[in-house]
């Protein structure tokens, strides 16, 4: 990995030599908090990328340096490099959150590296968080081809659009896990590699004289690879290491969904190889005349084929009805580009009970596995796998919802996620008490039922909050400086607490302009 993301910085240099500046920037950040329970709190803990720990206090300082060039009309790239430094991280007390280079032609995009890149349709500061893409954990080092912006199709008379990418990627955090379960003797999957893509349709451009637009999304994530420590099912307390292999036919398994090859694990053998989810999305967006937006959203989301269209209906006469379709996420959102008091309001549901049924079987088991009307399996047990056990979390931190509480906040040394069953409400709002005062403020309850296999004892219930103040100090200084308190309550959000930090933050320009070699 480290030989991976080197050529790349390599390759951006060689072409830098040879082109136009555009502009290099600085960004430097501290931050600390304290607080008065065992955990910080909850909305003090997400939307940070990962540079913060659960632990009661936090601190940390950060540098960084970004290069944007433009070599001709169709050609241009840039580079970043960030570094944090601070206390009891799971990364260390220095570690590189950011490294990457992204070559831009046309219209396509090229991303080697780590990089702190918000891929989801939802607002990055308001929303609780994108069930497959999120802000909440440290970035994966990645290669990603992309479609970056929503193109025109030819001969739709301006109507209709598409964006789409494809990534494969690694997580970074074996150690971690291995460190956290196997003294415990609980199930791990380390070196895993991940892989995702995205297809976009949308009807509709706000900026026309129409201002609507309707977007379709279909995303889909998948973990493979990796070394599995299972427990076997008819010898507990003894595990089996399973050592994946990567080859061509077993990426390309991934990408389809399709069951594991004879070198895979058991479970990919009998099911699909490796885990999966995802979800569609619909999302309807109308821009007022006085540059106001709204806009409406439903998330559904997929582990199997139960949550999915089933495009094989012709042949097992099961239909298309999804089997699990009370779990979504429903958003509304407003939002204004002008500095007023209250410039975005974003109010969401979460449910996700059902899971296509209590048991994960509804039919008859052949020998090789198949399950007629397959569809209707049930027990969907979102982010969790027998093999691939973190599910999508990356050093213990969820990269998707944050209400499906993540591994980090495990007592027992296990690193997947307890509780899937919830129903969930979340109000962001954020507006400018002056051009200078601007404020954010995150409120969230819920319940949890945890997991149809592993029920909770007695329902989790909670609250949390977030309040947020940045001012930026005029020139010459234009500095920001944030400050926020937050106070969870109940089980659902990990526990009674109280919090506040301080952050201070300064970016700006070191070089601007245009130089010919």
């Amino acid at each position: 990995m480290k030989r991976f993301i080197g050529l790349g910085w390599v390759c951006l240099f060689f072409i830098h030599s040879y082109g136009q500046i555009s502009n290099t920037t600085y960004r430097a950040e501290t931050f600390g908090s304290v607080a008065t329970g065992v955990h910080t709190p909850f909305w003090m803990n997400t939307h940070r990328w990962g540079v913060t720990t659960l632990d009661a206090n936090n601190f940390y300082v950060r540098g960084g340096l970004f290069h944007e060039q433009t070599i001709d009309r169709n050609w241009s790239f840039e580079t970043g490099m960030d570094v944090i430094g601070g206390n009891h991280s799971p990364y260390g007390n220095v570690w590189v959150q950011q490294l990457y280079g992204r070559l831009n032609w046309k219209k396509l995009r090229l991303d080697i590296g780590l990089r702190e890149d918000y891929l989801s349709l939802l607002n990055p500061r308001l929303s609780s968080g994108d069930y497959v893409h999120s802000n909440h954990s440290r970035p994966l080092p990645q290669i990603r081809g992309s479609l970056p912006d929503f193109l025109l199709i030819p001969l739709t008379k301006g109507n209709l659009y598409v964006k789409v990418d494809f990534a494969v990627g690694a997580h970074l955090d074996g150690k971690w896990i291995e460190n956290r379960a196997r003294p415990t003797s609980h199930e791990y999957a380390k070196n895993v590699l991940s892989h995702d893509k995205s297809l976009y349709l949308r009807w509709g451009n706000i900026d026309t004289k129409t201002r609507q637009q309707l977007t379709f999304g279909l995303l889909h994530r998948a973990l493979w690879g990796g070394t599995l420590t299972v427990e076997d099912w008819d010898n507990p307390g003894t595990f089996t290491v399973f050592n994946q292999k990567i080859t061509l036919d077993s990426f390309l398994r991934v990408v389809l969904a399709r069951r594991g090859g004879a070198n895979s694990s058991p479970g990919d053998q009998s099911y699909v190889a490796g885990h999966h989810w995802g979800i569609y999305l619909l999302k309807y967006d109308y821009k007022l005349k006085n540059d106001q937006r709204i806009s409406a959203y439903i998330q559904h989301m997929f582990e199997d084929k139960s949550g999915m269209i089933n495009f094989d209906f012709f042949d097992d006469n099961s239909g298309i009805v999804l089997q699990n379709y009370p779990d979504n996420l429903y958003g509304l959102e407003w939002r204004s580009s002008k500095k007023t008091i209250i410039s975005g309001i974003v109010f969401e549901y979460i449910y996700t009970k059902q899971q296509s049924g209590t048991m994960h079987f509804h039919g008859y088991l052949s020998d090789d596995h198949d399950i007629p009307n397959g569809i209707k399996n049930g027990n969907d047990d979102y982010y969790d796998n027998v093999e691939y056990i973190s599910g999508p979390s990356h050093f213990g931190k969820t990269q998707g919802t944050p209400f499906f509480l993540s591994p980090e906040y495990n007592t027992d040394g296990s690193v997947n996620f307890k509780g899937n069953r919830i129903k969930a409400f979340h109000l962001g709002l954020e507006g400018y008490f002056n051009p200078s005062l601007q404020y954010r403020l995150l409120l969230s309850t819920g319940q949890n039922w945890g997991r149809f296999y592993q029920p909770f004892t007695y329902v989790h219930k909670g609250f949390a909050s977030k309040f947020e103040l940045t001012y930026t100090l005029p020139k010459p200084v234009c500095m920001d400086v944030r400050f926020e308190t937050g106070y969870d309550t109940g089980d659902f959000f990990g526990g009674k607490t109280f919090g506040a930090g301080v952050t201070l933050s300064k970016q700006g320009v070191i070089f601007k302009g245009t130089s010919n070699n």
